[in-house]
């Protein structure tokens, strides 16, 4: 009779080690909607440009995103398919056009913005009501807030972490990197007086200009500039013609929109501007102001072409 029971209890702890041995191997079979595993890199826990600490659970698969320099960020971590909702300014890439508007930048529409159930949405630190009541109801949101070229790589990275795609994140940050330091590499070595004062031209009635932390001040920098207001005490400052004169920029560079844009001939033409250096010598240039006023990757292709205008004998 012993030896029977010892018999059974060794057949019991056999068998129960081999389960033991199959538990380990499986990993418990989690099902999908449980918390993700390790292996796959979620939950997540993240702090964003507002100081927010956010943990997102599980990988996002409806994304939303609250502005245009985020939509961009998106569709080049090759997320747009993963995209269920954008503002109604959010025009690149020409995709973007196709989804789903929920309101406008400043305005988005947070009763749609829920309706199309996001596990994800990516806003701006102009959103903070939406933000509030999005983590109310338990959304996940993302605050972006740059100011500099290196502000908008590290959310390229960010996002990428935050919805899984941290090596296309990655890649495509070392490739940005790499052109910028094909553009620092040269007019780093720029002594101060061989720097080109340049005027920036948001707007031209009321003269309006881009002023510090902001993309423009950063991108005249780096790409061996001296950008006139880059001492003003707004970002986006009214500057008066007698300030300009004083200051007599050698560069020109505009990003006029609207209807009531001016073209270079009128701006050749403008009264009492005839002494400033940039008109005298004819070094007027125009730029489209997303490669410049909008915190993407094509920040990069923008300082490609800064650089070229102010140093066209290096570039």
């Amino acid at each position: 009779m012993k030896k029977m029971v010892l018999k059974r209890r060794g057949i019991t702890l056999t068998v129960i080690f081999l389960l033991l041995i199959f538990l380990l191997l499986t990993g418990c079979s989690k099902k999908t909607g449980d918390i993700v595993k390790d292996s796959e890199g979620f939950p997540v826990h993240i702090v964003d440009d507002m100081g927010r600490n956010v943990v997102i659970d599980r990988e996002p698969q409806r994304i939303i995103s609250l502005a245009p320099s985020n939509t961009e960020i998106l569709f080049a971590l090759n997320l747009g398919e993963r995209i269920v909702g954008v503002t109604e300014y959010c025009d690149y890439p020409q995709e973007a056009n196709n989804k789903e508007k929920i309101g406008g930048f400043s305005t988005p529409n947070i009763e749609k913005v829920i309706s199309l159930n996001p596990d994800l949405v990516i806003a701006t630190s102009m959103h903070q009501k939406a933000v509030e009541e999005l983590e109310r109801l338990g959304v996940p949101v993302i605050v972006l807030f740059p100011k500099k070229v290196s502000d908008v790589l590290k959310n390229i990275t960010l996002i990428g972490r935050a919805t899984g795609q941290e090596d296309v994140a990655e890649g495509l940050v070392k490739d940005l990197k790499a052109r910028m330091d094909a553009v620092t590499d040269k007019t780093g070595k720029i002594p101060e007086g061989k720097r080109p004062r340049v005027y920036y031209e948001v707007w031209h009635d009321p003269l309006i200009t881009a002023g510090p932390d902001t993309f423009v001040d950063d991108l005249i920098t780096l790409a061996g500039g001296i950008n006139i207001a880059g001492d003003s005490k707004s970002s986006y400052p009214e500057i008066s013609l007698e300030v300009v004169i004083q200051k007599d920029p050698q560069i020109f560079i505009y990003s006029h929109h609207g209807d009531s844009r001016q073209d270079i001939g009128q701006i050749y033409s403008r009264q009492n501007w005839q002494d400033i250096s940039a008109i005298k010598d004819r070094k007027i240039y125009t730029i489209d102001q997303n490669l410049v006023q909008r915190g993407t990757p094509r920040l990069v292709d923008g300082l490609e072409e800064l650089a070229k205008m102010l140093h066209p004998d290096l570039f």
